[in-house]
């Protein structure tokens, strides 16, 4: 059975009424919610004003594009109802359909919410090496123990950096690495703050990768810089 959609007073009322709700529940956990006074002005206060006019129901990503073409007529048709969730909000529900608690944040935006907490509040690389579970950021080898990839070596903990280009004495820009990663990966490339290559820092890496490779690299820069 396909729902009607709601009428643009009742979107208001449901806005209203969360925007209420997030004061009180959703706020402490430092969850985005557009700053807007009226549901319309974005397309984020719109599908947050209909999820919630649904409370308790799944709502089909088509109901909530249909609205947005019906009152924020230059959006896109195909609307990203699933981005919600990046900003802490609580979604559930099968393939396209969407069901808010507007209750709660996402266990996800708690669970990163805590982490970020954990890292800033490290005072200095001790801590950061126990806040990491006093294991290499990258790789997981635990410092103190032999590592089997390198003959039996005694992994030791060193000041990996996230970003080779700031401040290497930033604490916010230092991941604990072992010696046999913070060798390998040198200033080529950047970390994001759970150690994973996120980026590219330098060109040694195009440097060494194959000529099929560089080709693709180069096309693609042409493309952007043209």
């Amino acid at each position: 059975m396909t729902k009607s959609l709601p009428t643009a007073s009742e979107l208001q009322e449901a806005w209203n009424e969360l925007r209420e709700i997030y004061e009180t529940y959703l706020l402490p956990y430092e969850v985005k919610i557009p700053k807007a006074e009226h549901y319309s002005e974005i397309a984020r206060s719109i599908w947050l004003a209909v999820l919630f006019h649904f409370e308790g129901e799944e709502v089909h990503k088509d109901v909530i594009s249909d609205v947005c073409q019906r009152d924020k007529p230059e959006l896109a048709r195909d609307q990203q109802v699933r981005h919600l969730k990046r900003e802490g909000w609580h979604l559930t529900g099968k393939r396209g359909f969407h069901c808010l608690d507007p209750y709660q944040p996402s266990p996800e935006w708690v669970t990163e919410r805590n982490r970020r907490a954990g890292r800033l509040g490290a005072k200095d690389f001790s801590g950061l090496k126990k806040f990491f579970g006093n294991a290499c950021a990258t790789c997981g080898a635990k410092e103190g123990r032999p590592d089997p990839r390198y003959g039996q070596d005694i992994v030791a903990l060193q000041h990996g950096h996230i970003d080779p280009a700031k401040p290497a004495n930033d604490k916010d820009n230092i991941i604990p690495q072992c010696q046999f990663c913070n060798r390998a990966y040198r200033s080529d490339f950047v970390f994001d703050d759970k150690g994973r290559v996120y980026a590219v820092a330098d060109v040694g890496p195009v440097r060494r990768a194959s000529r099929p490779i560089q080709k693709k690299i180069l096309e693609w820069l042409k493309s952007v810089f043209s």
